[in-house]
Protein backbone atom coordinates (compact mmCIF):
# COMPACT_ATOMS: atom_id res chain seq x y z
CA UNK A 1 0.00 0.00 0.00
CA UNK A 2 3.10 2.16 0.82
CA UNK A 3 3.64 3.12 -3.01
CA UNK A 4 0.17 3.99 -3.90
CA UNK A 5 0.01 6.73 -0.73
CA UNK A 6 3.29 8.02 -2.20
CA UNK A 7 2.04 7.93 -5.55
CA UNK A 8 -0.78 9.87 -4.70
CA UNK A 9 1.17 12.53 -3.05
CA UNK A 10 3.49 13.31 -6.03
CA UNK A 11 0.46 13.92 -7.55
CA UNK A 12 -1.01 16.24 -5.60
CA UNK A 13 1.86 18.01 -5.58
CA UNK A 14 2.18 18.39 -9.29
CA UNK A 15 -0.79 19.93 -9.44
CA UNK A 16 -0.38 22.75 -6.52
CA UNK A 17 3.01 23.29 -8.34
CA UNK A 18 0.97 24.25 -11.53
CA UNK A 19 -1.64 26.44 -9.79
CA UNK A 20 1.58 28.13 -8.31
CA UNK A 21 2.68 28.94 -11.88
CA UNK A 22 -1.31 30.05 -13.16
CA UNK A 23 -1.12 32.53 -9.87
CA UNK A 24 2.27 33.96 -10.40
CA UNK A 25 3.84 33.39 -14.06
CA UNK A 26 1.28 36.63 -15.27
CA UNK A 27 2.97 38.66 -13.07
CA UNK A 28 6.81 38.04 -14.86
CA UNK A 29 7.63 40.41 -17.14
CA UNK A 30 2.63 35.82 -31.98
CA UNK A 31 3.79 32.25 -30.36
CA UNK A 32 3.98 29.23 -31.53
CA UNK A 33 3.91 25.85 -29.06
CA UNK A 34 4.60 22.55 -30.61
CA UNK A 35 6.29 18.79 -29.77
CA UNK A 36 7.87 17.06 -32.45
CA UNK A 37 6.73 15.33 -35.26
CA UNK A 38 4.16 18.17 -35.52
CA UNK A 39 4.41 21.83 -35.58
CA UNK A 40 1.60 22.95 -33.96
CA UNK A 41 0.23 20.41 -32.34
CA UNK A 42 1.84 18.91 -28.39
CA UNK A 43 1.15 15.68 -27.22
CA UNK A 44 -0.56 15.50 -23.21
CA UNK A 45 2.35 12.82 -22.36
CA UNK A 46 5.11 14.93 -20.35
CA UNK A 47 8.71 13.94 -20.44
CA UNK A 48 9.64 11.30 -17.89
CA UNK A 49 10.97 12.12 -14.95
CA UNK A 50 14.63 13.24 -15.19
CA UNK A 51 14.94 12.63 -18.68
CA UNK A 52 15.69 15.92 -21.14
CA UNK A 53 14.31 15.90 -24.85
CA UNK A 54 16.60 18.36 -27.06
CA UNK A 55 14.61 19.64 -30.19
CA UNK A 56 15.18 21.67 -33.31
CA UNK A 57 13.66 22.56 -36.62
CA UNK A 58 13.40 24.61 -39.47
CA UNK A 59 10.23 25.72 -40.81
CA UNK A 60 9.87 27.73 -43.78
CA UNK A 61 6.68 29.98 -44.45
CA UNK A 62 6.29 31.14 -47.83
CA UNK A 63 3.44 33.39 -48.81
CA UNK A 64 1.71 34.97 -52.13
CA UNK A 65 2.71 38.48 -51.61
CA UNK A 66 6.22 37.09 -51.60
CA UNK A 67 6.93 37.29 -48.22
CA UNK A 68 9.16 34.37 -46.65
CA UNK A 69 9.36 33.55 -43.35
CA UNK A 70 11.80 31.13 -42.18
CA UNK A 71 12.27 30.47 -38.36
CA UNK A 72 15.39 27.64 -36.87
CA UNK A 73 13.87 26.47 -33.71
CA UNK A 74 15.77 24.45 -30.40
CA UNK A 75 14.26 24.03 -27.50
CA UNK A 76 14.90 21.88 -24.47
CA UNK A 77 12.73 19.89 -22.07
CA UNK A 78 13.20 18.58 -19.03
CA UNK A 79 10.80 16.12 -17.12
CA UNK A 80 10.78 18.26 -13.21
CA UNK A 81 9.02 15.27 -11.71
CA UNK A 82 6.45 12.86 -12.20
CA UNK A 83 3.83 14.07 -14.99
CA UNK A 84 5.17 17.85 -15.06
CA UNK A 85 7.67 19.10 -17.54
CA UNK A 86 9.58 22.41 -18.00
CA UNK A 87 10.61 23.57 -21.73
CA UNK A 88 12.63 26.47 -22.67
CA UNK A 89 12.36 27.62 -26.69
CA UNK A 90 14.90 29.63 -28.93
CA UNK A 91 13.55 30.57 -32.29
CA UNK A 92 16.05 32.20 -34.52
CA UNK A 93 13.80 34.26 -37.31
CA UNK A 94 14.49 34.96 -40.93
CA UNK A 95 12.05 37.37 -42.56
CA UNK A 96 12.53 37.99 -46.44
CA UNK A 97 9.95 40.94 -47.65
CA UNK A 98 9.55 42.97 -50.36
CA UNK A 99 13.50 42.52 -51.55
CA UNK A 100 14.27 43.42 -48.21
CA UNK A 101 15.94 40.83 -46.14
CA UNK A 102 16.77 40.60 -41.51
CA UNK A 103 17.35 38.05 -39.46
CA UNK A 104 17.79 38.42 -35.62
CA UNK A 105 16.96 35.88 -32.43
CA UNK A 106 13.00 35.47 -31.94
CA UNK A 107 11.04 36.42 -28.85
CA UNK A 108 12.09 33.29 -26.22
CA UNK A 109 9.71 30.92 -25.06
CA UNK A 110 9.33 29.57 -21.41
CA UNK A 111 6.48 26.53 -21.28
CA UNK A 112 5.51 24.56 -18.36
CA UNK A 113 3.16 20.67 -18.86
CA UNK A 114 1.25 18.95 -16.55
CA UNK A 115 -0.69 15.82 -17.45
CA UNK A 116 -4.27 15.28 -14.75
CA UNK A 117 -5.26 12.02 -16.31
CA UNK A 118 -2.77 9.15 -17.48
CA UNK A 119 -4.12 6.89 -20.14
CA UNK A 120 -4.13 2.88 -19.18
CA UNK A 121 -4.96 0.15 -21.47
CA UNK A 122 -8.75 0.09 -20.84
CA UNK A 123 -8.91 3.61 -20.95
CA UNK A 124 -6.28 5.34 -23.14
CA UNK A 125 -6.94 8.89 -22.70
CA UNK A 126 -4.31 11.29 -21.47
CA UNK A 127 -5.31 15.05 -20.59
CA UNK A 128 -3.01 17.42 -19.74
CA UNK A 129 -2.36 21.31 -20.10
CA UNK A 130 0.42 23.57 -20.73
CA UNK A 131 1.28 27.40 -19.80
CA UNK A 132 3.47 29.29 -21.71
CA UNK A 133 4.93 32.93 -21.63
CA UNK A 134 6.74 34.48 -24.45
CA UNK A 135 9.47 37.12 -23.53
CA UNK A 136 9.67 39.96 -25.58
CA UNK A 137 13.61 39.12 -26.11
CA UNK A 138 13.26 40.13 -30.02
CA UNK A 139 12.06 44.02 -28.83
CA UNK A 140 9.77 45.77 -31.28
CA UNK A 141 10.18 45.50 -34.54
CA UNK A 142 7.83 45.95 -37.59
CA UNK A 143 9.89 44.23 -39.96
CA UNK A 144 10.35 40.90 -37.81
CA UNK A 145 6.78 41.49 -36.87
CA UNK A 146 7.53 41.45 -32.92
CA UNK A 147 5.72 43.46 -30.70
CA UNK A 148 8.13 43.90 -27.83
CA UNK A 149 5.61 43.12 -25.63
CA UNK A 150 5.11 39.74 -23.50
CA UNK A 151 2.27 37.01 -24.25
CA UNK A 152 0.92 34.42 -22.08
CA UNK A 153 -0.73 31.62 -23.43
CA UNK A 154 -3.29 28.81 -21.42
CA UNK A 155 -3.27 25.47 -23.96
CA UNK A 156 -5.68 22.47 -22.88
CA UNK A 157 -4.31 18.97 -24.41
CA UNK A 158 -6.01 15.72 -24.91
CA UNK A 159 -4.60 12.60 -26.63
CA UNK A 160 -6.31 9.05 -27.15
CA UNK A 161 -4.73 6.07 -29.03
CA UNK A 162 -6.63 3.99 -31.30
CA UNK A 163 -3.99 1.59 -32.23
CA UNK A 164 -2.19 2.21 -34.54
CA UNK A 165 -3.37 5.54 -34.74
CA UNK A 166 -2.55 8.80 -31.89
CA UNK A 167 -4.80 11.56 -31.75
CA UNK A 168 -3.82 14.98 -30.09
CA UNK A 169 -6.33 17.94 -29.74
CA UNK A 170 -5.13 21.12 -28.85
CA UNK A 171 -7.10 24.43 -28.10
CA UNK A 172 -5.65 27.50 -26.13
CA UNK A 173 -6.51 31.09 -25.16
CA UNK A 174 -3.48 33.72 -25.56
CA UNK A 175 -3.43 37.09 -23.71
CA UNK A 176 -1.61 39.34 -26.16
CA UNK A 177 0.20 41.65 -25.17
CA UNK A 178 -0.61 45.38 -26.54
CA UNK A 179 2.59 47.54 -28.33
CA UNK A 180 2.07 51.54 -27.31
CA UNK A 181 -0.90 53.12 -29.43
CA UNK A 182 -2.09 49.47 -30.35
CA UNK A 183 -5.15 47.24 -29.32
CA UNK A 184 -4.48 43.80 -30.21
CA UNK A 185 -7.42 41.10 -29.29
CA UNK A 186 -6.77 38.04 -27.67
CA UNK A 187 -6.44 34.84 -29.17
CA UNK A 188 -8.35 31.31 -29.73
CA UNK A 189 -5.56 28.86 -31.20
CA UNK A 190 -6.48 25.15 -31.91
CA UNK A 191 -5.02 21.77 -33.63
CA UNK A 192 -5.62 18.28 -34.76
CA UNK A 193 -2.23 15.50 -34.75
CA UNK A 194 -2.74 12.45 -35.80
CA UNK A 195 0.11 9.72 -35.97
CA UNK A 196 -0.42 6.34 -37.47
CA UNK A 197 2.40 4.34 -36.41
CA UNK A 198 3.95 1.48 -39.22
CA UNK A 199 6.48 -0.73 -39.05
CA UNK A 200 6.31 -1.38 -34.89
CA UNK A 201 6.87 2.17 -34.61
CA UNK A 202 9.65 2.66 -36.65
CA UNK A 203 7.95 4.97 -38.91
CA UNK A 204 4.98 7.66 -38.56
CA UNK A 205 2.67 8.90 -40.16
CA UNK A 206 1.75 12.74 -39.37
CA UNK A 207 -1.25 14.72 -40.19
CA UNK A 208 -2.26 18.12 -38.72
CA UNK A 209 -5.18 21.02 -39.08
CA UNK A 210 -4.26 24.05 -37.12
CA UNK A 211 -5.29 27.45 -37.02
CA UNK A 212 -6.24 30.87 -34.79
CA UNK A 213 -8.48 32.93 -34.72
CA UNK A 214 -8.97 36.63 -32.50
CA UNK A 215 -11.86 36.89 -29.68
CA UNK A 216 -14.76 38.05 -31.80
CA UNK A 217 -13.75 37.32 -35.70
CA UNK A 218 -14.40 34.34 -37.69
CA UNK A 219 -12.37 31.35 -38.27
CA UNK A 220 -11.86 32.60 -42.24
CA UNK A 221 -10.31 35.50 -40.76
CA UNK A 222 -7.31 33.89 -39.46
CA UNK A 223 -4.99 31.51 -40.31
CA UNK A 224 -5.86 27.74 -41.38
CA UNK A 225 -3.60 24.73 -42.74
CA UNK A 226 -2.91 21.71 -43.13
CA UNK A 227 0.17 19.38 -43.03
CA UNK A 228 1.14 16.04 -43.49
CA UNK A 229 4.27 14.09 -43.07
CA UNK A 230 6.58 11.37 -42.17
CA UNK A 231 8.37 10.15 -38.58
CA UNK A 232 11.39 8.10 -38.33
CA UNK A 233 12.95 6.31 -35.24
CA UNK A 234 16.55 5.94 -36.24
CA UNK A 235 17.23 4.69 -33.02
CA UNK A 236 16.32 5.04 -29.39
CA UNK A 237 15.85 8.40 -28.66
CA UNK A 238 16.43 9.73 -31.56
CA UNK A 239 13.66 10.78 -33.93
CA UNK A 240 13.48 12.71 -37.32
CA UNK A 241 10.64 14.02 -38.98
CA UNK A 242 9.79 15.77 -42.18
CA UNK A 243 6.40 17.05 -43.45
CA UNK A 244 4.69 19.92 -45.84
CA UNK A 245 1.40 21.89 -45.85
CA UNK A 246 -0.48 24.71 -47.31
CA UNK A 247 -2.86 27.02 -45.91
CA UNK A 248 -6.39 27.43 -46.67
CA UNK A 249 -7.37 30.94 -45.66
CA UNK A 250 -6.28 34.49 -46.71
CA UNK A 251 -3.88 34.77 -43.82
CA UNK A 252 -2.20 31.59 -43.96
CA UNK A 253 1.19 30.76 -46.06
CA UNK A 254 0.70 29.19 -49.69
CA UNK A 255 3.02 26.51 -48.59
CA UNK A 256 4.85 25.16 -45.54
CA UNK A 257 8.05 22.50 -44.77
CA UNK A 258 9.10 21.50 -41.63
CA UNK A 259 11.99 19.34 -40.89
CA UNK A 260 13.11 18.47 -37.66
CA UNK A 261 15.50 16.50 -35.08
CA UNK A 262 14.77 15.24 -31.78
CA UNK A 263 16.68 13.48 -29.18
CA UNK A 264 15.92 12.05 -25.96
CA UNK A 265 18.24 11.37 -23.16
CA UNK A 266 19.01 11.39 -19.23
Amino acid sequence: MRPVILDKKKRSLCQWYFLFLLVFFPFLPSVATAERPFLFTEGAVPIEKRFYRLETGLAINRFSSGTRQTTLDTSLRYGLIQNLEFNLEVPYLFLEDDGEHENQIGDVLLKTKIRFIKGREASPLSIAGQMFIKFPSAGRDDFMRTTGEPDIGFVAIASKEFTPVVAHINFGYIFIGNPPLQDREDELRYSLGLEIKVQEGIFSLTGEVFGSTEIGSTVSNGPLGLLAGLAYNTEPGVLLDLSAGFGITKDSPDYLINVGLAYSFQ
